[in-house]
């Protein structure tokens, strides 16, 4: 046989067997070069291609709802342009109906008239030839630079491939001394992911400082006005927030239907003024008990605040988030350098302190305030997710080590059996590479990579045991030489050692192409087309001094 012939010859000179050894470690190398160089990129999940994405609106703290209004108009306009957007439903002043993503972005907590949800409805994915994620990519852009009024926060939102989060990258900031204070430092941290070029929709979930005007009534003047201090609270409230004052019974109505009335738009400030909301209260009047009609201007003042913030802790900490999404893009790279930006442009004012992680600590070098910086949302289930995932390959190589050990009586063939199967990981990742290359979209290295990383460990490990039990047959058995006895049980094992890999790839092939599954699919097909090669040539050359010691 040829194959025989061929790895015959590998084992007989030291200098093919010192080749095959270079040829690995430089293969294993290259591959392992590919995450700091970024050719593969790592990310938890990629991006789902869906029938609907939503479109979050935040205009500044006291913005009135025609203001929120005309902005959603605006954006409702622009997506309407687009022909793959079938419908829209937009909800004023409160969220939408919770869906997947809106379940911890608290979208069922908005009730400002500043606050607006849009439910956007596309195309079916075999309807249209651009995916969700890359049609809100493009939407983004132009949305968020035409509708730029009132200070308004604009973020496109997706339905999550995996597990629903507050956003991509979540900084938690904690401690300073004041919420101003940490506001500050929030809006610090915010203007450096800003910098960041695929990330978007960066927003400080914290209350800006606005005006608001309290009314006081003069209680001993509307008294001796003759006119009914409930009276004066019942317009006030009917004329601004209006009132449920009855119902009508229907036969066909499942339950009452309520009457409810206000005041039409004259109600509303031209300008959010002081002299514009006296000048509207003038506009209002109340009858007296003597039947005169008198203006609630004279029984009430308007007093000017500050509209107190509201406070965010998480376990009994007050903290405010800055949130930022990416646009197609890994979380890990750009909150990278968003934080080797931190560095340099906050170590002028602040002594910057690496605590665990990735997350910070900040001092202020004048103040001595402390500021914490904790990355959550997606981007810490990822770091979770590989962290885990790594630590049970680890712990699969090291069973199959002890097992191995158990079995064969030998650390050296045992641990040559491991090698082999980590070796793998060679075909991992240029199966990852050569998927980027021929794929529109960045094909990421997923968690689904690493599960099919982790089932390689399993093959690898029983093609080099059917290599060395059957040379370790031969030579019992037919008193062949050692080289010899290699190299015709890994020729003869060849064959059903191809059927089984060819059969995991036909397999898998089936799954490369999914969204979320495609990671796994990869990763098998190339790891165990790689585990065929580690196996012809690799693994014998590995065992070839120490099966001797196994006889």
């Amino acid at each position: 046989m040829k194959l025989e012939k061929f790895i015959l010859s590998i084992l007989n000179s030291k200098s093919k067997s010192l080749m095959v050894y270079l040829i690995t470690l430089v293969l294993f190398l290259l591959s392992v070069a590919t995450f700091p160089t970024e050719i593969v990129k790592a990310k938890m999940l990629p991006s789902k291609d869906s029938d609907t994405f939503s479109v979050y609106v935040d205009l500044k703290d006291g913005s009135s709802i025609n203001q929120t209004k005309e902005l959603t108009r605006c954006i409702s306009n622009e997506l309407q342009k687009n022909e793959n957007v079938t419908n829209i439903s937009v909800f004023l002043g409160e969220g939408q109906p919770l869906d997947f993503a809106a379940l911890v972005k608290q979208s069922a907590l908005k009730d400002k008239e500043s606050q607006a949800e849009i439910m956007v409805n596309i195309k079916r994915a075999e309807n249209r030839d651009i995916t969700s994620y890359n049609l809100v990519s493009k939407l983004r852009k132009n949305i968020q630079e035409i509708c730029t009024k009132y200070e308004a926060t604009i973020k496109l939102i997706e339905l999550p491939a995996g597990p629903p989060v507050l956003a991509s990258i979540v900084a938690e900031i904690y401690g300073g001394n004041s919420f101003e204070s940490r506001r500050d430092f929030s809006q610090k941290i915010a203007k450096i992911l800003e910098k960041q070029a695929t990330l978007v929709d960066i927003d400080v979930m914290a209350d800006d400082d606005y005006k608001m005007y309290e009314l006081e009534l003069d209680n001993n003047k509307a008294i001796k006005s003759g006119v009914s201090l409930e009276q004066i609270k019942n317009i006030l409230f009917l004329a601004y927030e209006g009132m449920e004052i009855s119902v009508i019974n229907e036969n066909k109505a499942e339950s009452q239907i309520p009457i409810f009335l206000r005041l039409d738009d004259s109600r509303l400030l031209n300008k959010s003024s002081k002299e514009d909301l006296i000048n509207r209260l003038q506009t209002l009047k109340v009858i007296n008990n003597q039947g005169f009609t008198v203006s609630i201007s004279e029984f009430v003042s308007v007093k000017e605040t500050i509209k107190e913030p509201t406070i965010t802790s998480k376990n009994l900490n007050q903290m405010i988030n800055v949130i930022a999404e990416t646009d197609k893009d890994s979380q890990i790279y750009p909150l990278l350098d968003a934080r080797a930006d931190m560095f340099d442009e906050l170590s002028n004012d602040y002594k910057v302190v690496k605590t665990n992680m990735l997350n910070l600590a900040f001092v202020d070098k004048k103040s001595n305030e402390r500021f914490e910086l904790i990355f959550d949302g997606e981007l810490k289930v990822t770091l979770d997710t590989f962290r885990d995932l790594g630590g049970a390959f680890i712990i699969a190589l090291v069973l199959i080590f002890f097992l191995m050990v158990m079995y064969y009586k030998s650390f050296a063939i045992s641990g040559g059996i491991v090698l082999a199967s980590f070796v793998s990981i060679i075909g991992v990742i240029f199966a990852h590479i050569i998927m980027d290359l021929i794929t529109a979209d960045t094909f990421y290295l997923t968690a689904t990579s690493l599960i099919g990383f982790i089932g390689l460990i399993g093959i690898n490990s029983r093609n080099s045991t059917l290599i060395i039990d059957f040379s370790k047959q031969l030579v019992n058995e037919n008193g062949m030489g050692i080289n010899e006895a290699i190299a015709r049980a890994t020729a003869t094992r060849s064959k059903p050692i191809i059927l089984t890999v060819l059969t995991m790839v036909f397999a898998s092939s089936l799954l490369a192409t999914d969204a979320v599954f495609g990671g796994l699919g990869v990763a098998l097909i190339g790891g165990t087309l790689i585990s065929y090669v580690v196996s012809m040539f690799f693994v014998p050359v590995i065992i070839k001094n120490q099966l001797k010691k196994v006889l």
